[in-house]
């Protein structure tokens, strides 16, 4: 059965001089005065009117937004220039130079963008990932909009195994949740499981923002999965100048560091630090 969107995209859209607002600050660049313009037209366009708001984030892409309670959704809303560029890009060159489809990972998709982003590059088998029942909601809601029956959505969290866990949204964003285990709610499952049952042949690219649980995840994957599923190149939550455990698991396991944003570490495959003795970063 085909889901409906409900109400039709379309119903939550600005009145037409606030869509060429929102548009035109888009083109704006990425100095100073276009970051305060864009900031300030946000504010325009939103004023007098609650959320959603059904807009084109990227070519070809639809979207309804919450940009009042979740930071992604605001920034793709107005000022889409500001939001992740370096990351986006960095999955587009990854695009360019892959087999179609483009086989990429979205593990905590939170609304979708990130896939609706990837969509926008050209063909591609998305698996998207996400526990929470109010972002999957939406996830749901803008691939249905988009009409990508290109994507796998699995509504589950990820964890080295099987089990549960219980899901709650930080106040004012819903981009960042805090996740523990329990003996009941959410399933959890681990990678290789839900890459396996979505028939990805390879992993292109990963893009793992999963509120500390990044460890155990992808420990577990890496000790599990056949090499021809390791990802070509990993989008990791990481701080500038941060080093984490999985960091660390990820370049002894033969990726190296090629970026690294605010928010965020690129790591691309390479080789294995250790090489000799049969070692790929484990014991």
């Amino acid at each position: 059965m085909v889901a409906v969107l409900e109400p039709p995209f379309g119903t939550h859209a600005l009145p037409g001089w606030a869509e060429t607002l929102r548009r035109a600050m888009q083109r704006a660049g990425t100095g100073a005065f276009a970051r305060r313009a864009v900031s300030l037209s946000r504010r325009i366009c939103l004023a007098g009117r609650s959320d959603p708001v059904d807009v084109e984030p990227f070519p070809g892409q639809r979207a309804r937004l919450y940009p009042r309670d979740n930071l992604s959704e605001k920034r793709v809303f107005g000022g889409v220039q500001f939001w992740d560029a370096v990351e986006r890009e960095a999955l587009s060159n990854a695009m360019r130079g892959a087999q179609p489809p483009f086989c990429f990972v979205d593990a905590g998709s939170n609304a979708g963008l990130y896939s609706l982003a990837v969509r926008s590059f050209g063909p591609a088998r998305i698996l998207a990932i996400e526990p929470d029942p109010e972002n999957l909601r939406r996830l749901r809601d803008n691939l249905e909009a988009s009409g990508a029956r290109d994507v796998t959505v699995a509504p589950v969290a990820l964890s080295d195994r099987p089990g549960f866990v219980e899901i709650a949204a930080a106040p004012g964003n819903r981009g960042e949740t805090t996740v523990t285990v329990s003996e009941t709610g959410v399933p959890a499952r681990p990678l290789l499981d839900l890459v396996r049952e979505a028939g990805l042949p390879r992993i292109d690219a990963l893009k793992i923002d999963i509120e500390g649980a990044e460890l155990p995840v992808l420990k577990a994957f890496f000790e599990t999965a056949p090499p021809s599923l390791h990802p070509a190149l990993i989008l990791i939550e990481a701080r500038r100048g941060e080093e984490t455990e999985a960091l660390a698991l990820l370049r002894a396991t033969g990726y190296r560091e090629t970026g690294r944003t605010k928010m965020n570490a690129i790591l691309r495959a390479g080789q294995p630090r250790h090489s000799t003795g049969g070692q790929n970063g484990q014991a």
